[in-house]
């Protein structure tokens, strides 16, 4: 099975482009990539608190309910949503999200996946004074896309990015 692990926020949504005709537009590219590389979608975003882990029930109306929605219009499948898992930083700095090893977590529960993609912009953090990314482990399965940018048409999944899904995606596990 392929699977792509996905971001809500720099993905589907971004700076300058985030009506729902922006995020439609992102999802048929999503859409597009899904149906020609045969993958469902696992939710990573910190959006997926609203989701509950067993039903995939979505919690309340809300702009999340839009995407599945148009998950639904445009046939993608979503499987489910990364457990979540906190990490320490420092001495006395907790993360209430850490992406790698939600990801690594969710890939030791279902071994059935054969290939996986991560999308997502969120790529390294400042807290405090350390600067860490909360993807480090997993970077040679990154598409990485841009939530603000001083030229908006490079925000968000583009087509351009279909590329990059097909390569990450021919490696083996």
């Amino acid at each position: 099975m392929n699977v792509i692990f996905l971001d809500f926020d720099g993905v589907l949504n971004t700076f300058h482009y985030n009506s729902p005709e922006d995020m439609e537009r992102r999802i048929i590219i999503l859409s597009d990539i899904c149906k020609e590389y045969n993958c469902k979608v696992v939710i990573e975003a910190s959006a997926k608190d609203a989701i509950d882990e067993e039903t995939m029930e979505i919690a309340e109306e809300s702009w999340i309910s839009k995407i599945f929605e148009l998950f639904k219009k445009y046939e993608i499948e979503c499987i489910g949503r990364t457990p979540n898992i906190e990490k320490q930083i420092g001495e006395s700095t907790y993360l209430p999200m850490w992406k790698e090893d939600e990801i690594i977590e969710y890939l030791k529960l279902h071994p059935e996946i054969e290939h996986y993609c991560i999308i997502d912009d969120d790529d390294t953090k400042s807290i405090m004074h350390w600067k860490v990314s909360d993807l480090d482990k997993l970077r040679s399965n990154l598409v990485e896309t841009i939530y603000y940018s001083d030229n908006p048409q490079e925000e968000g999944l583009l087509p351009r990015h279909k590329s990059e899904v097909a390569k990450i995606l021919r490696k083996e596990r």
